[in-house]
């Protein structure tokens, strides 16, 4: 079973980002991650497949949304520590 951030690991990843991003771009990392932390079972939560694709899309479509580049490195590094075997 592949490594997964939970949602008590999410909320420790929000916390971190915390001062980094700003209230809307929290809302909108929360929103793009939603369905997969809100899936039921053993696929609860953010697998390294599903986080770099998020992340390959939200480098590809930078005008659809908030988040910067230095954004998303923040978001990259919290995410590695909890995704790392």
């Amino acid at each position: 079973m592949p490594k997964r951030v939970t949602k008590e690991e999410w909320k420790e990843i929000s916390h971190r980002l915390y001062g980094k991003l700003d209230d809307k771009e929290r809302i909108e990392l929360e929103k793009f991650f939603r369905a997969d932390m809100e899936e039921e079972g053993i696929e609860a939560g953010i697998t390294r497949v599903e986080f770099e694709s998020g992340m390959a899309w939200l480098r590809a479509n930078a005008r659809s949304h908030e988040l910067e580049e230095s954004d998303l490195e923040f978001i990259e590094k919290y995410f590695e520590e909890h995704l790392k075997d």
